[in-house]
C-alpha cells in the first residue's frame, strides 16, 4: 500500500514537473500569436483601430478615476486638486503660492510695510497714467452702461504672433481685453454696422456685408462623439468687485490670482450653466497670464492640446472682462427678470494683420446668431460686436469667440447671473434644426 502511494506521489511531481517547461513553451507561443494579431490589426488597412470609439474609453477612465479629470480639466475651481491646497495654504500660512510677494510679506515685516506704503503707491500711480477717454455707448443702453468701450491700460499689452500693440498705445478706442494697434481707429459712422437690432463695430479694412450674413444659414455640425464646447479663460486673473459697497471705487485691484474671484470663476459658471441644457462642455482654469505678454501664446499652447485629444470640439469660448485705463472701474450692466447682469460682448478675430485665417467670417455668423437670440430675449444684455484685425487664437476651429463678461467695475455676482443667459442662447442656436 505504501509502494503504491509513493508510486503515484512521484507521478505527480513528476508531471507538475514536465508542466513547467509546457507551459512556458505554450506561454512564448500565446506572446508571439498576441503580437503578430496586434501587428496583423495595426497594420490593415480597413481602418479598424481608428473606428475603435475612444470617447467611450476615456469616459469610462474619467468616472472611475475622476482625479484625472479634475487635473485634466483643471478650471473645475470647486474641486480642482491644485486650487484646493493653494486655498488650505492660504488659510493656515496666509500667503498665496502665485504670488511670491505674500510669501515674502509673511516673512519679514519689513517687506509687509514696504508693500502696503511705497509699492501701492506706486501702482496708484500708473494706474493715473492719462489716457484717451471711452466713447459713449450705444443709444438705449442703461445710464449705468454709458461707458462700454475703453481704451488700452498702461499695464503689459499682450505681445505675441496674433497680437500686434503699437509703441504707443491709445490712438483710439479699444477694448481692454482685446490689446491690439489700433491706429486711424476712431470711431465714426463708417466703422458701425446695423441692421435687424444688431450691431458691428468694424475695427478692420473688411467690408461687413451685415444683410447677406443674416440670409445665410447657421448651423453646427456635432459629426463626432465627446466634448462640443471648450471653455478657457486667456487673461486668467482679469477680476471684478467683489462687494456692493465697493462699486465706483477707485484703487481696488483688477487682477486677482484666486480662481474664485477672477474669470475662472465666470468661466466655471458658464460651464455648469451650459450643463444644465445636457451640453457637452469641458473648461480649463490653466493660468495663462503669469507672464501676460505671452498669455496668447500659453493659452494657444493649452487648446492645440484640447483639440488634439478631443477631437469632438467644436466650439470655443475664451472668457475675459473688459476694462478702463484711466483709474476709473468700468461697470456694464443691465437689469434681467428683476435682476442685475453684466453686459456681454463678443469678440471676433480675422486675418486682417496678415496671419492666416481664412475662415473667420464663420466665427462673426456664430457671434450674430448669438447676439440674435441675446438681443430677442433680453434686451440691452449685448453690447455691439467687436471685429478686431487680429486673430486670439480663433484660427484654430471655427465657432471660436472671446466673448468679454462684464468689465472691472462689475460685481462678480452680476457677471455670475449674465452666464445663465448666455448658456441658454447657445443652446438655442446650437439646437438649430
Amino acid at each position: 500500500m505504501n509502494n503504491k502511494y509513493k508510486r503515484k506521489s512521484l507521478k505527480k511531481t513528476a508531471l507538475k514537473i514536465l508542466m513547467i517547461p509546457l507551459l512556458i513553451i505554450l506561454s512564448f507561443f500565446a506572446i508571439k500569436a498576441g503580437i503578430a494579431i496586434g501587428n496583423l490589426v495595426y497594420n490593415m488597412d480597413a481602418g479598424f483601430v481608428e473606428r475603435i470609439d475612444t470617447e467611450n474609453f476615456k469616459t469610462a477612465i474619467n468616472a472611475s478615476l475622476p482625479i484625472i479629470n479634475t487635473i485634466y480639466n483643471s478650471g473645475n475651481i470647486s474641486v480642482s486638486v491644485s486650487g484646493e491646497i493653494k486655498s488650505i495654504v492660504k488659510a493656515i500660512f496666509n500667503f498665496d503660492l502665485n504670488s511670491p510677494l505674500t510669501i515674502l510679506n509673511v516673512q519679514s515685516p519689513l517687506f509687509l510695510s514696504y508693500y502696503n506704503k511705497e509699492f501701492k503707491e506706486k501702482l496708484a500711480q500708473q494706474d493715473q497714467t492719462p489716457v484717451p477717454q471711452a466713447t459713449p455707448s450705444p443709444a438705449g443702453s442703461t445710464p449705468e452702461a454709458s461707458m462700454t468701450v475703453s481704451s488700452p491700460t498702461p499695464e503689459a499689452p499682450a505681445l505675441t504672433p496674433d497680437v500686434k500693440v503699437s509703441p504707443t498705445p491709445g490712438d483710439g478706442p479699444i477694448s481692454y481685453a482685446v490689446y491690439e494697434e489700433k491706429e486711424d481707429e476712431e470711431k465714426d459712422e463708417s466703422d458701425i454696422v446695423k441692421k435687424d437690432k444688431i450691431e458691428i463695430h468694424n475695427y478692420t479694412s473688411f467690408k461687413i456685408n451685415l444683410e447677406q450674413l443674416l440670409k445665410e444659414p447657421f448651423k453646427i455640425n456635432f459629426d463626432k462623439k465627446g466634448p462640443k464646447v471648450l471653455i478657457y479663460q486667456t487673461h486668467t486673473s482679469e477680476s471684478f468687485v467683489l462687494k456692493e459697497k465697493d462699486l465706483g471705487k477707485k484703487g481696488l485691484a483688477n487682477y486677482n490670482t484666486d480662481p474664485q474671484y477672477n474669470v475662472v470663476r465666470v468661466g466655471d459658471e458658464l460651464t455648469k450653466n451650459l450643463k444644465k441644457y445636457g451640453i457637452d462642455v469641458l473648461h480649463n482654469g490653466t493660468v495663462h497670464d503669469s507672464n501676460f505678454n505671452s498669455s496668447y501664446s500659453a493659452s494657444l499652447k493649452t487648446i492645440q492640446k484640447y483639440v488634439k485629444s478631443y477631437p469632438s470640439l467644436k466650439i470655443m469660448f475664451d472668457i475675459h472682462r473688459d476694462g478702463l485705463a484711466n483709474g476709473q472701474k468700468l461697470r456694464v450692466v443691465t437689469t434681467v427678470k428683476g435682476k442685475n447682469a453684466a453686459q456681454i460682448m463678443f469678440v471676433v478675430g480675422t486675418n486682417g494683420n496678415g496671419l492666416p485665417h481664412p475662415n473667420w467670417r464663420e466665427n462673426l455668423k456664430f457671434a450674430i446668431a448669438l447676439q440674435q437670440v441675446l438681443n430677442e430675449k433680453y434686451p440691452g444684455l449685448t453690447r455691439p460686436i467687436w471685429i478686431s484685425k487680429n486673430r486670439y487664437n480663433q484660427q484654430i476651429t471655427n465657432n471660436s469667440l472671446i466673448i468679454e463678461i462684464g468689465g472691472d467695475g462689475n460685481l462678480l455676482s452680476e457677471c455670475l447671473e449674465s452666464t445663465k443667459y448666455l448658456a441658454e442662447a447657445v443652446n438655442i442656436v446650437i439646437n438649430r434644426k
